[in-house]
């Protein structure tokens, strides 16, 4: 099945993060969960592979350590000096936070390859870790250096990546 509409898909993810934003331009306290932009750079340990990553995430608080979320990937990978078909992904994922100000987050979860190419192929399964730390924007939202670990589970191949989300609060919590 050809995929027409994704030439425009990563300006609807941008269009979408800015309206949802604009009413929530000051970090709250206590927000229902964030929504954030990651980019990232990863390389593949078994062969001569990296990617360009870009993703849109939402994650909503459990309760004062423990947050869900769910992203959609975008998976640009230039193997040999050759670009590969583009990947995208969906994935969902728990983050557990502490810390002095649980500024320190440790997580895990599971994605699943749905785009390949322009078709919309389900492709490859993927577990994966990260450890991220939120350094605080004044009336903003969070920065949130990163560093992650990869099992792809049909290839068995590990990737390892290192990147940067901006998030930005949505609503309060009571």
């Amino acid at each position: 099945m050809k995929n027409s509409i994704y030439p425009s898909l990563p300006y609807f993810f941008i269009l979408a993060l800015l309206l949802l934003t604009i009413g929530n331009l000051s970090a709250q306290e206590r927000p229902k969960g964030f929504l954030s932009v990651t980019t990232s750079g990863s390389n593949v340990m078994q062969r001569n592979a990296h990617s360009g990553i870009l993703s849109v995430d939402y994650n909503h608080y459990i309760n004062d350590t423990w947050m869900i979320g769910t992203s959609i990937i975008g998976d640009w990978e230039n193997e040999n000096g050759i670009n590969q078909p583009f990947k995208s992904s969906i994935a969902i994922y728990g983050t557990y936070l502490f810390g002095k100000n649980k500024h320190w987050g440790i997580g895990g979860g599971y994605a699943k390859d749905i785009v390949s190419g322009s078709d919309f192929k389900f492709g490859n399964d993927y577990v994966d870790g990260f450890l991220m730390y939120f350094i605080p924007i004044k009336g903003i939202g969070y920065i949130c250096p990163r560093v992650g670990y990869v099992h792809d589970i049909q290839d068995q191949e590990q990737s390892i990546s290192a990147g940067v989300s901006f998030s930005f609060p949505i609503g309060n919590r009571k």
